[in-house]
């Protein structure tokens, strides 16, 4: 995770504000819930001793780092995989099907 680049980038999506973070040399983004969602998600895990799922759905997370890609000039490229990172924190790996550069 300390591969990542500073600052955050704050994605608004119908159901959170998502922040994501940019690999500095990989094409890869890690992406996690707002700050608020994320203590909401460890309250519920919490208080339920773990067995309440609060979890953001995969595919909601998916959705905010393809949404990053379009907003930093990177709409030509596309999500091919995406892995638990830690808790809310996921990671996901693009590719891009023409030269773009990095925000």
């Amino acid at each position: 995770m300390n591969t990542y680049k500073f600052p955050v980038h704050h994605v608004k999506m119908a159901d959170d504000t998502y922040r994501v973070y940019d690999h500095k040399t990989d094409n890869s983004l890690m992406v996690a819930p707002s700050l608020g969602k994320t203590m909401a998600i460890g309250a519920a895990q919490g208080a339920t001793l773990g067995l309440a799922d609060t979890m953001t759905p995969e595919q909601k997370l998916e959705a905010a780092a393809q949404q990053h890609l379009a907003n930093t000039g990177r709409g030509g490229c596309k999500i091919t995989r995406g892995y638990l990172l830690s808790k809310p924190l996921y990671e996901f790996w693009f590719e891009c099907s023409t030269v773009a550069s990095k925000a």
